[in-house]
């Protein structure tokens, strides 16, 4: 406030701004460049009658909200500022209005208050008669400034308001000359002109041109110059006037001044509600576009033109569906209306917002018990949805009486809100509640609450007492933003509108108090206690914040770099909030990635994608970089190195490795950055040391270091001289002056003892480096903002070390390529997921054209739980520069990829998308591409397994079942016949087309390597190369075709499923004609499809030689145009020779420089043989393999053994030899007639200590007699490393033989005549043809397997000499296996007839005894009575097993119909033993005696089954099965009965009775049924289990150390401990626990804090509390087992403080005893004080971090509380006596204030005081006797006796930590009973461990359960 003294300020001092409405802030213009102020005597207020205040406590000033001056005071003004000459009135003649702003003027003159009474019964009349001519005068302007103002949008019409000609020429001439006049108050006779119409104004108060506001009465002119007077579309909001000028008028010439002037009260009655605000569409809600509708028609002028109201629309548009649609009719007549038109079709239809509403509600989150708040929510969700539904019509009439919704909801409700609404529905006897009934219901219920909430709460208020000086006085006010009309935009000015009451709070205490939800946009709550919001997974959190640009720390709409937030998160103390907190446990980066300007990257920019941050600002970060000596014997250098505890991998560049000649092992490193790009470096792990400059004699040993050549390190610069000059604490340290140094060595966290200081750390001012002293010297690291020059670069390294899960899994491959694909007689079922990937392909795939043709469009196999995927186009950005990087070094690469994008899109596989189709889809997902090269050929391959956000596309894609033969499958086919053939698809996969849906999840980025240019979108149309599914999707749809254009048994058909693998055709046939015939049918059937066949090859010309040049393959061509030899043609891995019809073996050198594991592995998986025709020199080597593993070795060892490497060298020499190995590709060479020819297959096993295989052969038998043999196959396994017998071996290559000969039965489709399996081990073949239960488990097992799939008969012996399978575990080199020998034309006895075969040698009876199996066999034969053998059945179908089996013998199968034959059979049995009498009574025809106890079930004979059934009275019920209606009657006792009950009870996991006996009694019905299931139920160890309690024995007797009369205090003494509790240490939290001492027998309380838990600290207040209070006699304490939560360092504590506390306690002769674990009852005496202490520190502390001193402070007054609260009853007469306190004993007195009691004995005023203190101890104690130590006589609990745990008893241990399921089971081997001799605690030893645990934690069982 300015004081009285001080002069009248000759300007309006400036406004502090706000912000404007946000919806627009795109619309802000600027005004005139002068300011002009309303006359202030503008308010009829001042004039009321009723309780005025004086006008001159009106006036006011910017600087504090007063009222305005008064007539009188406009006096005074025109003495201090005279009027200026050439000050006229302007007029009413000209309609140019200016926005104005009400000014704050000080009172000068205190003596206006007492003419303000004086004017007020005198001018008030004549203000009320000119009002009544004003109003006509209102509706005639208005019409005026609408015929004048074309463009303005809404001219608000004002009151012609006359101001004073002094006025107007005064205020004129201060604008002429650039100053901002002060206002003239206005006089008397010019009120009744000023003052608005009193219905406008009324009216004006609530609606402005549509907008809900009042108008402001204060307008601000900018003072810049006016660039044009002219304003065309200006909206001003719904707070302001608009204004309209034109371009001859200016402020100098014609100052207008036309305030609004509204209804006159005491105080300003203006608008002082929120600022409406227009809200956004950003997605395609409903609710959202209801809301954007209605603020659109209550904001926008009603005649504002269509495309001011569009552009409006339009910016408030965020969805990209509404966008386009707006942007549909930007051309239209009409943009504003068609636009909103098609918007409410979209989003504003009634049914899909009450649809919409109706889901939300019924999925809303089950509803707590006692959470009002939620039902208050869901209570006004529910009315807010039956509104709806009611102003919906018939539609919503027929969703109000849906009874469903109503039971969904009710379920919603905790049990008690269930039972309310029944209760309330029951007196309307309703039968089905609808909807309306459930929302009157819920208003009913929260009115309730309400009304008990309020009776609750009501309690007259507590004074406050404000502090004073704490707040000051400031007055308050609004502020609104001003538009103006200007050329260049100035920020809006803001002014204080006064009021009478407004209450001394500031805007900012204002904003604090407010609650506001961003993501509810409401003020009821704040975010951290939204619900809605708590729901959200985090996914969905960071979601709504990025798409929203909301801030990451508080939810608002700002930056979180300008977040004010203070408040800290409890959870990790930062500053967020608790519901953002998972979203802020990692960076989150929400700036848009640019690419660096200037960066350092560990891989050099050719190669690799390790990139680094940008330089941003002056701010520099230093590096810990260091000055080092590398070494490597006599070779040295001197460099720095980098220290960097981010990297996993020390990293040495390569030319200092050359420079040292480092040699090492070879290795591949995979880099990734911070933005998780991968690179793969081929490099060298080697060793070195490493010396600081400073003690060189020091040296550090650094073995597997990474150097590759691609490596670089960014250069360094520290100015030491500078850094050292201007941050003290860096002065004198031995710093390395460094200038654009660059390191050669990065050190990384794998040597962290170099990293780690040895010194703490000197940290300098906040934004300077920090000092850091490693092993090898000083460095500097951190930030410095002064250093610019010096330092270029910002860099971060960071390296991660992956493991090569690719080796791996091609090792695994390896060994698995042996694996004998077969399948035994069982069904073969499809997975689930398999069925699931079918059932989409056949209700998804269709058949679209495509340039004429008909193709197949498939789904893309997607999983159930696949989400709405949505990857950035830069997330692939850094894939495509590195691409393009290495394209344009290698032209010719990039020549070949850029070939192949533009046939991809000429051939219409791909399609590029325009950037608003890009930007459309629901869904988008961007696939990195890269070219690779086999076998010198270039590819481009589409990596879908990319990840982006920790998924892939491959990640939620099905593979779908395997829907073509096996590889192995078609080559044994191929090879049947003479004439064969081949082809291939051409690109099957781009033969099927994708369905739209799933176009936008396969796109990629490509810009025709130009790389300034932005890339081009580019969306596949077909399947792709890459993703999981296109194999499966590609086969379905072939054979889709092939299925629906043939008939069952077609050739073509047969062909497609048995000759295709994927999209490779290998077959072969009987003649050339047939050949022609199917590849002409094939062609033409496949063409249909869109499947075009090509690259034909057949071993006959005449088959392919119609078929244009294109159609055939390129090696047939050279073969059939220029007779070349040479050609081959590839068949699935293998080289076909068409020529010479033979299949041969392609070798591929792989040289190394050194032999490794890695090196072995890698050539031996590249040979591939899959007939297994080389395995004998395969094996070779992978038992060479298997002796390498020997001991554990690197991947890349070269030290392997000598010898071993000896053997590798020569079997590698030989691979030069493969190409000569050559094999017919027809099993017969002549002419074969498969009527007359015999086909057999026989198969030979052998195995040896290294290895085991089968070769299996094809005896081809002419009718001519003429026998061909030809190689078909072979398998072989290494030896398992754990040594086996030979005939363990040989059995399992029988085995292997057995699985080979089912593969080729089932494969070839020859005439098989018979299978002959061959071994040389005659052990093996006597175990075939035995019982294989006779063996043990490794022979039993394979015996039995054998013997599924073969028969015995089918096995012969078989010589050594004479067995090929011989030469697999011998081993041949490749030279041996090119000529012809037994291993590829077989033994030569198959070419004889087979009365010359070897011949079968006697079997032994008896194989090795050691693999028979020891077992004993028991027959025990007894007659007894059925009831007593269904005793003996623990299962009902035990029971029904055994009957079957006697019933109908061994052939008994348990199908169907036999079951329940056999159970109606037991259940006859059961009741002619239960009802004897009655059986025999229904079954000639009569009733039930009337003594029968069937009597009240009218029992009926079932004449079908002969059973007993229940009459009953429900027989005409329809809803009910006739098993429910007559169940079977059955005795209570009867064992058939207990088997029933213990089935019913295990199938439903022993529930509760009632609900065993409703399920029962569905079939059956048992006499007195819940007694019997009781009755079992307490037998049974499983329901025990869950419905156990603990028996707790009688309670004990007071012990003795409750009894310790008439000694000190705290001679027997309770101790226990509780916290902790954190305290505050200057900036620092630590926490501290608390301790009780008690006494037992006083109840008095000791309470002490410790600083820690440790043995130390309970000594030492052990010891305070001896010295405070005495020596105790013993102390007791529990050993801390029932210590919960942040009391586990208590647990910890007793632990280790057991012996230490005991040895002390035994020097003071004290003694200590603990109680048992988990027994908190045992101390229950200081465990209820510690409950006190705690509600006590609760209600004076709460949460709050206090200081030491306060918590000390606290816990003696607390403890002060304990010792006063009375022992025993507290009597409320007051002549009984005082009652006793434990302060009585402590202090003299039951309390710390003074004695009110006098004693009148008279030793009491004996001057002998020790007299004095007996005789009060002696009161003491006598009162304790006599009045309180009675009250413990009766037991309050545990009042009963309970049966004995006794040694032996099962019982279960209860752990209240644990579920009940999971509670331990055990035995009791010890109890220990108390003084009383009952049992009170016991050991149980459960699964060899101890435990000692009390009786009231142990729960008996019957037994020990099974799983136990």
């Amino acid at each position: 406030m300015m004081s009285n003294s001080e002069p009248y300020p000759p300007v309006v001092r400036p406004r502090r701004q706000i912000r404007q409405p946000a919806y627009l802030a795109d619309y802000e213009v600027h005004g005139s460049g002068f300011v002009k102020r309303a006359p202030v005597s503008n308010c009829l207020s001042e004039y009321d009658n009723e309780a005025v205040p004086p006008m001159s406590a009106n006036v006011s000033r910017s600087s504090s909200p007063t009222s305005q001056p008064s007539y009188t005071d406009d006096l005074i003004l025109q003495d201090v500022w005279p009027e200026p000459s050439g000050y006229e009135s302007p007029g009413y003649d000209k309609q140019h209005f200016q926005v104005q702003q009400t000014s704050d003027i000080k009172s000068m003159c205190m003596q206006m208050k007492r003419d303000n009474d004086e004017l007020r019964s005198s001018i008030l009349p004549e203000i009320l008669s000119a009002l009544q001519g004003l109003k006509a005068e209102n509706a005639t302007l208005r019409r005026e400034i609408q015929q004048r103002s074309p463009n303005i949008q809404t001219p608000i019409p004002a009151p012609r308001t006359h101001l004073p000609p002094s006025v107007i020429s005064h205020r004129s001439s201060r604008a002429h000359s650039g100053e901002v006049s002060t206002p003239q108050p206005a006089r008397y006779e010019q009120l009744t002109e000023q003052m608005g119409d009193m219905t406008l104004n009324s009216r004006m108060s609530h609606v402005v041109d549509g907008h809900g506001v009042h108008s402001q009465r204060a307008h601000t002119y900018s003072t810049q110059p006016s660039g044009t007077g002219h304003y065309e579309n200006v909206p001003l909001g719904p707070r302001y006037h608009y204004l309209q000028t034109e371009r001859e008028f200016s402020p100098a010439s014609r100052p207008e001044l036309v305030p609004r002037m509204e209804k006159l009260h005491t105080q300003e009655q203006i608008y002082r509600g929120p600022k409406p605000t227009i809200p956004s569409l950003t997605a395609a809600d409903p609710r959202q576009f209801s809301r954007l509708r209605m603020a659109l028609e209550n904001i926008l002028p009603a005649d504002a033109s269509e495309r001011f109201k569009y552009q409006i629309l339009t910016d408030h548009l965020e969805l990209e569906e509404a966008l386009l649609v707006a942007d549909s009719y930007c051309n239209s007549v009409r943009p504003y209306t068609d636009t909103m038109h098609a918007l409410v079709k979209m989003y504003g239809q009634p049914h899909k917002l009450v649809l919409q509403s109706i889901a939300e509600v019924l999925e809303s989150p089950n509803l707590k018990s006692g959470d009002v708040k939620s039902f208050k929510l869901f209570a006004l969700r529910v009315r807010s949805l039956v509104s709806m539904l009611e102003q919906l019509g018939p539609e919503g009439v027929a969703e109000l009486d849906c009874g469903s919704h109503v039971s969904r909801l009710q379920s919603k409700l905790p049990h008690e809100l269930q039972i309310s609404f029944k209760r309330y529905i029951h007196p309307l006897r309703i039968t089905v509640p609808t909807f309306l009934h459930f929302a009157d219901w819920l208003e009913y219920e929260l009115q309730v609450q309400d009304d008990t909430a309020k009776a609750v709460m009501y309690a007259p208020p507590l004074p406050f007492k404000r502090r004073e000086g704490r707040h000051e006085h400031k007055p308050s006010g609004r502020s609104t933003n001003i538009l103006l009309g200007a050329g260049k935009p100035t920020a809006p000015t803001e002014c204080r509108i006064p009021t009478l009451d407004s209450k001394p709070s500031s805007t900012k205490y204002r904003e604090k108090s407010h609650a506001y939800c961003p993501y509810c946009d409401n003020s009821s709550h704040f975010l951290n206690g939204c619900l809605n919001f708590k729901e959200l997974t985090k996914e969905q959190k960071e979601a709504w914040i990025r798409k929203n640009n909301r801030c990451w720390r508080c939810g608002r709409n700002h930056h979180a770099s300008r977040c004010t937030l203070k408040a800290l998160c409890k959870t990790c103390n930062r500053k967020h909030l608790l519901v953002l907190h998972d979203l802020n446990e990692r960076v989150v980066s929400t700036s848009e990635e640019t690419e660096p300007k200037e960066n350092s990257c560990l891989v050099n920019t050719t190669k690799g994608t390790l990139y680094a941050d940008r330089s941003v600002g002056s701010r520099r970060v230093l590096l810990k970089v260091s000055k080092v000596i590398i070494a490597n014997g006599d070779a040295s250098m001197e460099t720095f190195a980098v220290l960097d505890d981010g990297s996993e991998r020390t990293i040495l560049l390569h030319a200092a490795a050359q420079q040292l000649k480092l040699q090492g092992q070879p290795e591949d490193l995979i880099l990734r950055t911070v933005r998780q790009d991968q690179q793969v470096l081929h490099g060298t792990a080697v060793s070195f040391t490493v010396s600081p400059v400073s003690h060189p004699h020091k040296k550090y040993h650094i073995q597997h270091a990474f150097t590759a050549e691609r490596l670089s390190l960014a250069e360094h610069t520290y100015p030491v001289a500078f850094l050292q000059k201007k941050y003290r604490h860096l002065a004198g340290l031995p710093l390395q002056q460094m200038d654009k140094v660059q390191p050669v060595l990065l050190i990384g966290s794998d040597y962290p003892h170099l990293l780690t200081p040895v010194e703490p750390v000197r940290l300098g001012p906040p934004g300077g480096p920090a000092a850091v002293k490693t092993r090898l010297g000083w460095t500097l690291q951190g930030p410095t903002q002064e250093v610019r020059r010096e330092l270029s670069t910002h860099q971060c390294f960071f390296t991660s070390v992956l493991p090569n899960t690719d080796l791996f899994a091609h090792v695994e491959r390896l060994w698995q390529m042996d694996v004998i694909p077969y399948r035994n007689n069982k069904i073969v079922t499809r997975s689930k997921l398999d069925k699931e990937a079918i059932s989409l392909l056949q209700e998804n795939t269709v058949r679209v054209e495509v340039q004429g043709t008909m193709r197949y469009a498939t789904p893309l196999l997607r999983m159930q739980s696949m989400p709405c995927l949505n990857m950035p186009k830069e997330a692939v950005l850094p894939q495509l520069r590195s691409v393009e990087r290495r394209l344009l070094k290698n032209p010719e690469q990039a020549s070949a990829y850029q070939a192949e994008i533009t046939r991809l899109k000429e051939a219409g596989y791909v399609a590029k998308l325009e950037p608003r189709e890009a930007d459309c889809s629901k869904e988008s997902w961007y696939i990195p591409h890269h070219m690779v090269q086999h076998n010198n050929k270039n590819r481009v391959v589409y990596n879908c397994s990319f990840q982006f956000e920790g998924h892939s596309l491959n990640d939620f894609l099905l593979p779908g079942p395997t829907l073509s033969p096996s590889l192995l499958a078609v080559l044994l086919r191929f090879r049947e016949h003479p004439v064969a053939i081949s082809s291939d698809i051409r690109g099957m996969f781009h033969q099927v087309r994708l369905l739209p849906g799933d176009m936008p999840l396969l796109q990629f980025l490509w810009r025709d390597l130009k790389p300034d240019l932005p890339p081009d979108v580019y969306q596949w149309q077909v399947l792709p190369f890459g993703t999981t599914c296109s194999p499966c999707c590609a086969s379905y749809a072939l054979q889709t075709h092939v299925i629906n254009h043939s008939q069952p048994g077609d050739r073509f058909r047969e062909v497609i499923e048995k000759s295709f693998y994927v999209d490779n055709c290998l077959h072969s046939l009987h003649s050339p004609k047939e050949a022609k015939d199917l590849v002409d049918g094939l062609c033409a059937l496949l063409a249909s499809g869109g499947f075009e066949l090509r690259q034909w090859a057949s071993n006959c010309p005449s088959v392919i030689t119609h078929l244009p040049p294109e159609s055939r393959s390129s090696t047939c061509e050279l073969w059939l145009s220029q007779d070349q030899q040479d050609v081959h043609e590839s068949t699935l891995g293998l080289q076909w020779h068409c020529q010479t019809d033979t299949l041969r073996y392609k070798h591929r050198a792989r040289s190394s420089a050194q032999v490794t594991m890695r090196h072995i592995y890698r050539v031996l998986a590249s040979q591939y043989d899959p007939l297994g025709y080389i395995i004998p020199y395969t094996t070779r080597a992978k038992i060479l393999v298997q002796r390498l593993w020997d001991k554990k070795r690197d991947w890349d060892d070269p030290h392997l053994p000598e010898d071993l490497l000896a053997l590798w060298h020569e079997w590698e020499k030989e691979l030069s030899g493969l190409e000569e190995i050559s094999l017919a590709r027809c099993y017969s060479l002549s002419e074969v007639d498969h009527a007359s020819c015999k086909y057999e297959i026989h198969i030979f096993c052998d195995a040896s200590e290294q290895a085991y295989g089968s070769v299996a052969y094809l005896r081809i038998e002419h009718k001519e007699g003429e026998v061909e043999v030809a190689f078909v196959a072979a398998r072989s396994r290494v030896a398992p490393r754990k040594q086996q017998s030979i005939p363990r071996l040989e059995l399992c290559a029988a085995l292997s033989g057995a699985q080979l000969s089912q593969l080729l039965n089932t494969e070839l489709t020859v005439p098989i005549h018979s299978t002959t399996l061959w071994s040389d081990s005659t052990t093996v073949l006597m175990w075939l043809t035995s019982s294989s239960c006779r063996y043990k488990v490794f022979v039993g097992t394979r015996v039995a397997e054998i013997q599924e799939m073969t028969a015995s008969a089918v096995w012969r012996y078989v010589r050594s000499s004479d067995n090929p399978a011989d030469d697999i575990t011998r081993g041949k080199s490749l030279q041996n296996l090119s000529k012809d020998s037994r291993w590829s034309q077989g033994p030569s006895f198959l070419k004889l007839p087979s009365e010359s075969w070897p011949e079968q040698p006697h079997l032994a009876a008896e194989g090795p005894n050691s693999e028979l199996r020891q077992s004993s066999f028991s027959v025990l034969v007894t007659t007894t009575a059925p009831s007593a053998k269904l005793q003996h059945f623990n299962t009902l179908t035990e029971c029904l097993n055994a009957y079957g089996q006697e019933l109908h013998g061994a052939a008994y199968t348990s199908s169907a119909e036999l079951q329940k034959d056999v159970q109606r059979a037991v259940l006859r049995q059961a009741q002619a033993e239960s009802f004897p009498e009655e059986l025999r009574l229904l079954m000639s025809g009569k009733s039930v005696s009337s003594k029968s106890r069937l009597l009240t079930l009218s029992p009926e004979l079932d004449a079908a089954t002969g059973l007993i059934r229940v009459g009953g009275r429900l027989r005409h019920c329809e809803v009910l099965e006739a098993d429910t209606i007559h169940p079977v009657v059955l005795d209570p006792r009867h064992p058939v009965t207990l088997l029933i009950i213990r089935d019913y009870d295990e199938r439903l996991h022993h529930p509760g009775t009632e609900r065993l006996l409703a399920e029962i009694r569905r079939t059956y019905w048992i006499l007195r049924g819940r007694e019997a299931i009781r009755r079992y139920q307490h037998q049974c160890t499983e329901c025990k289990k869950w419905r156990g309690r603990p028996e707790v024995p009688l309670m004990a007797d007071l012990p003795l150390t409750r009894q310790r009369y008439f000694r000190p205090v705290f001679y027997s003494t309770g101790m226990d401990c509780f916290g902790p509790f954190v305290i505050k240490i200057g900036r620092r939290n630590e926490k501290r626990w608390g301790i009780v001492f008690k006494c037992m027998t006083t109840r008095a309380v000791h309470l002490d804090l410790l600083s820690s838990i440790d043995s130390d600290s309970f000594l030492m207040a052990l010891r305070r509390f001896i010295a405070r209070r005495g020596n105790p006699h013993e102390l007791l304490c529990d050993q801390g087992t029932n210590f919960k939560g942040g009391e586990r360092e208590l647990n910890e504590a007793f632990a280790a403080l057991q012996s230490e506390l005991q040895n002390h306690l035994a020097v003071q002769q004290i003694k200590f005893t603990y109680n048992p674990p988990s027994a908190p009852h045992f101390g229950g005496c200081w465990e209820r004080e510690i409950r006190s202490i705690k509600a006590a520190l609760k209600v004076t502390i709460g949460a709050q971090t206090v200081t030491e001193e306060v918590l000390r402070t606290v816990l003696i007054e607390v403890e002060g509380i304990l010792n006063s609260k009375p022992l025993g009853y507290t009597s409320s007469d007051v002549a009984d006596l005082d009652p006793i306190t434990p302060f009585c004993f402590l202090i003299g007195r039951r309390d710390v204030s003074l004695p009110q009691v006098v004693y009148e004995d008279s030793e009491i005023l004996s001057r002998r005081r020790w007299r004095h203190s007996q005789l009060l101890a002696e009161h003491f104690w006598r009162h304790f006797l006599k009045y309180y130590l009675p009250d413990l006589q009766a037991r309050q609990k545990w009042k009963t006796e309970k049966r004995t745990l006794e040694i032996g008893d099962v019982v279960m241990i209860v752990d209240p930590q644990l579920p009940r399921a999971l509670w331990p089971v055990g035995r009791i081997t010890q109890v220990f009973p108390g003084a009383d001799g009952r049992v009170r605690t016991a050991n149980v030893e459960v699964k060899g461990k101890t435990y000692t645990r009390i009786v009231a934690r142990l729960i008996q069982l019957p037994a020990l359960p099974e799983d136990e």
